[in-house]
């Protein structure tokens, strides 16, 4: 009998996403032998919504000192000094999307740490996601070689995979990230929309297990 599959939905450019990473990681690790967990990038910046950084500055400064408190995680001193105050970098779902697209080829069975590290890059580091440049240090952690990630990275092929994730997603109606949807006996189930605390997300995938939730 398959395992049901929880699916966490996030976007590389979404702060509380990356705040979330360390829930999401708690619960892969706890539940690996009752649930397989897979990843799909969200698209939550996309067509109009890409743009420079600078149209959302003052935002994420108002929002961080929140999200610290909620979370317990911080953004790197390099995120606001390399994206943030210089304002000139563009906001754009699909560069990342495709970079994880195909990382996670190279390691399937880690797909909650590997999105959590390629958040790293740009929430710590203060790294470009439209560069390639900046995921080939992580490319090469997982042994793929970087003339292979640089023409996967240009190709239509991957562009696609990060599409068809997009259009996934939408399909299900969400829009707001982080999100875990939960797939049990061919019904698929909301168990989270929005930063979440590891016992509130247990307690629901635990009811949906158990058949308590309708789906």
């Amino acid at each position: 009998m398959e395992k049901p599959t929880v699916f966490y939905v996030f976007d590389a450019l979404c702060g509380w996403c990356y705040g979330f990473g360390h829930v999401i990681q708690k619960f892969e690790e706890n539940y690996r032998g009752q649930v397989q967990t897979e990843v799909l990038s969200g698209g939550m910046v996309t067509g109009s919504r890409i743009g420079p950084i600078s149209n959302m500055a003052d935002y994420i400064r108002q929002t961080a000192p929140r999200l610290t408190e909620i979370t317990g995680v911080k953004f790197g001193e390099a995120y606001f000094s390399e994206i943030i105050d210089k304002g000139t970098y563009i906001s754009n779902s699909e560069p990342p999307a495709i970079a994880f697209s195909i990382l996670k080829e190279q390691a399937a069975d880690k797909p909650v740490t590997l999105a959590h590290s390629l958040q790293k890059l740009q929430f710590v580091e203060g790294h470009d996601f439209n560069e390639v440049e900046t995921y080939l240090p992580l490319a090469a952690t997982y042994g793929i070689e970087e003339a292979t990630f640089r023409h996967k990275f240009a190709s239509d092929d991957y562009r696609l995979k990060a599409q068809q994730e997009f259009q996934l997603v939408n399909n299900w109606g969400i829009s707001g990230f982080p999100a875990v949807v939960c797939q049990h006996q061919d019904s698929l189930y909301l168990a989270a929309n929005g930063f979440t605390p590891y016992e509130q997300l247990t307690a629901t995938i635990d009811k949906i297990l158990a058949g308590e939730t309708a789906g």
